[in-house]
Formats: C-alpha cells, sequence, structure tokens
C-alpha cells in the first residue's frame, strides 16, 4: 500500500521495491498498473481520539515556543487523559514524546491528580478533554495569573472560541448536514463538543465566566 502511494512521486524507486517484495496472486508484475489503494470506512471515533492528542501536541509545541524553550530540548511533561483516551494516548505516546519533546511523559487520571504530581511549577495546556504541564525546567509558574504565561492561554482562548464558531455555524448549515455522509456529520459533531470543553475550560483556568 505504501508503495503504490508513493509510486507517483518516486516511481523508479517504488518500481524497484516492488519487484523484490512477496505478492498475492492478484497482484500484477508492474507497480504502475497496480491497483491504486481504496479507504477503509471511516471511524469518527477514532479519528476524534487521535484528534485530540494531535491538538495537545501542537498546544505543547506553541507554549514551549511562546515560552522560548530550546526546541530540541526534552522536558518532562504530565498529562491528565480521561479513560476514554487512555488506550488511544498508550498507543501513540512515541509520537507525542518525539514530536512533544516530552521525556518523560507522565500520564495521570485526572486534573486533580495531574495537580498534585507535577506541583506548583510548569506551562500549563488544555487540549479538549486533555491538560498537559510542561515540567517546572521551564523555570515558569504554570499558572493563569503568570505575567508570562497568561497571554498565551489568553491567545488560546481566542483561537479556539473562533473554531468553536466556525464549526457551528458548519453545523447549523443545512446544506452541509443535509448533504454530507453521516460519518463526516458525525466527525463534525465530535469536533464541535471537543471544542466547546475546549473553551470551557480555558475561561475556568483564566477565571473568566
Amino acid at each position: 500500500t505504501y508503495l503504490r502511494l508513493l509510486h507517483p512521486v518516486m516511481p523508479f524507486i517504488t518500481e524497484v521495491l516492488w519487484e523484490t517484495l512477496p505478492h498475492t496472486r492478484d497482484d500484477p508484475e508492474l507497480l504502475i498498473v497496480a491497483r491504486w489503494p481504496s479507504a477503509g470506512e471511516r471511524a469518527p471515533e477514532v479519528e476524534a481520539q487521535v484528534g485530540s492528542i494531535v491538538d495537545l501536541v501542537r498546544g505543547i509545541r506553541n507554549a514551549r515556543a511562546e515560552a522560548r524553550i530550546e526546541p530540541a530540548s526534552f522536558l518532562p511533561v504530565d498529562v491528565a487523559v480521561p479513560a476514554p483516551l487512555t488506550a488511544a494516548l498508550e498507543t501513540l505516546r512515541p509520537a507525542v514524546e518525539r514530536l512533544a519533546r516530552a521525556r518523560p511523559l507522565r500520564v495521570h487520571a485526572s486534573s486533580e491528580a495531574l495537580h498534585a504530581a507535577a506541583g506548583p511549577g510548569g506551562l500549563a495546556v488544555i487540549a479538549g478533554d486533555l491538560e498537559a504541564r510542561i515540567g517546572p525546567d521551564t523555570g515558569r509558574s504554570g499558572t493563569a495569573d503568570d505575567a508570562a504565561d497568561r497571554p498565551r492561554l489568553e491567545k488560546e482562548l481566542a483561537e479556539s472560541e473562533r473554531f468553536l464558531a466556525a464549526a457551528r455555524a458548519r453545523l447549523a448549515n443545512t446544506g452541509f448536514t443535509s448533504n454530507a455522509p453521516p460519518d463526516v456529520i458525525e466527525g463534525a459533531r465530535a469536533r464541535e463538543a471537543e471544542l466547546a470543553r475546549t473553551v470551557e475550560r480555558l475561561k475556568a483556568r483564566l477565571g473568566r465566566e
């Protein structure tokens, strides 16, 4: 499947590799005439879980950038993960550790457990149902009252509110809800709910109604 997808951009290499691999009875001799891979059925729940983890990584990277932390350095990260997302996070743990430069990556069952374990230091990150604290190695207070951290959280809140408004406008569009496939609509609703939770938790973190 990977070779078929890569073939349009690197045909000579993929054709040579295709010759060396074992094949099924229905595979053609040449990759160039092989059937293009077809996508399987979409899994909105899995897509939403992976999307939440992608948002977490993005939030950690943004927080590090705002704090001018060396991009290559690894820092300890504590994450509060609700039960439905635990398996997905563990499956993607190596990618999260690498992309977020998070090591060790410590998982907690609730925000209360995270705050108790992480202590007062670090930078706060909120992404939907996930909450993270980038270790105290950053030298920051990690609270919304910190003069440097609060503007970042305010910026994230404004961005999340903008995305939420766009998601709700999409769902309010009868042209979309009438014509889009059910799994696409379900995914859009899951995304809207996740953004709503992010906005709610950011407001709570900032002490706003």
